[in-house]
């Protein structure tokens, strides 16, 4: 418990704490305003949804198997400084690739960060490094040891599988983890295991301890235990089904729902619009 003594006024705020209450409080303003950026301000919002230009389709592609293991570089002989040429060349693929593994790994330093400051184990921050495992493993070593960064993830049910089931197995983590960070009986020993007894009835964990921690990560948390469980048993089910679905259709050789490189697809229809018509042409 802190004890704060006396009062710290401040006249006025610094640019963190603006952008600080910004975030907390529009947070979803981010989603809302991509549409009409997206539309250059010049369609309503039904029309940048219908059109096909909006967020939602703002793919990211691979570059080709030719380039191989090139890193892409905006300043590098491919691309030689010239944005529009390393976006198509794929160079925003690689970039996202190696950046978003920077973020993961950042988001897991920052849950031992509140994890400390609220006086809880470090297991939520454990957890998540199996997904920042996978993602290295999928987007970096595979294509290493495939000799490219090509894309074999276009297929639909293959994202809804893979969403639903490694989501599901981050959802089983981290609901463990925080079980095991909040348990409030564990004496003085350093033992997890010595907090409670396998056989007993009762609960010796906090579930507001455990909202107050993820109030603080995602600015939301579970209300109650059956919403939670029921999310557990949504997501992993839709998975494993949509998976099924997947496979079924590989089996059978049915590829016409695959997503096509947006640069592909532009090119053989002048009038599909996508972010690279937008902007690059």
């Amino acid at each position: 418990m802190t004890i704060a003594l006396g009062k710290f006024t401040k006249d006025e705020n610094d640019l963190f704490d603006i952008m600080d209450d910004w975030l907390r409080r529009d947070r979803f303003v981010l989603w809302v305003g991509t549409t009409f950026v997206t539309s250059w301000y010049t369609h309503g919002l039904a029309s940048s949804y219908l059109e096909g230009c909006n967020f939602l389709t703002a793919a990211v592609s691979t570059p080709a198997n030719s380039l191989a293991h090139s890193l892409l570089l905006l300043w590098g002989p491919e691309a030689q400084g010239d944005f529009t040429r390393w976006c198509q060349l794929g160079g925003l693929w690689t970039f996202v690739a190696l950046h978003g593994a920077f973020g993961l790994i950042g988001f897991m330093l920052r849950q031992f960060e509140l994890a400390r400051s609220v006086q809880l184990r470090p297991y939520n921050a454990i957890a998540f490094s199996g997904p920042i495992a996978v993602f290295v493993s999928v987007f970096l070593i595979y294509p290493l040891g495939q000799s490219g960064f090509h894309n074999w993830t276009l297929n639909p049910f293959h994202m809804m599988g893979v969403a639903g089931v490694l989501g599901a197995a981050l959802l089983c983590a981290i609901h463990g983890a925080t079980v095991e960070n909040t348990l409030f009986e564990d004496g003085d020993g350093a033992n997890t295991f010595r907090a409670f007894n396998p056989t007993q009835a009762e609960e010796t964990y906090s579930m507001v301890t455990a909202n107050r921690f993820w109030s603080q990560i995602f600015g939301v948390a579970f209300s109650n235990k059956r919403w939670l469980h029921f999310f557990m048993l949504f997501v992993p089910v839709t998975g494993l089904w949509m998976s099924a679905l997947g496979v079924v259709g590989l089996a059978l050789n049915l590829r016409a729902y695959d997503f096509v490189s947006q640069e592909i697809r532009a090119a053989e229809d002048p009038e599909f619009e996508t972010f690279y018509t937008k902007i690059f042409s």
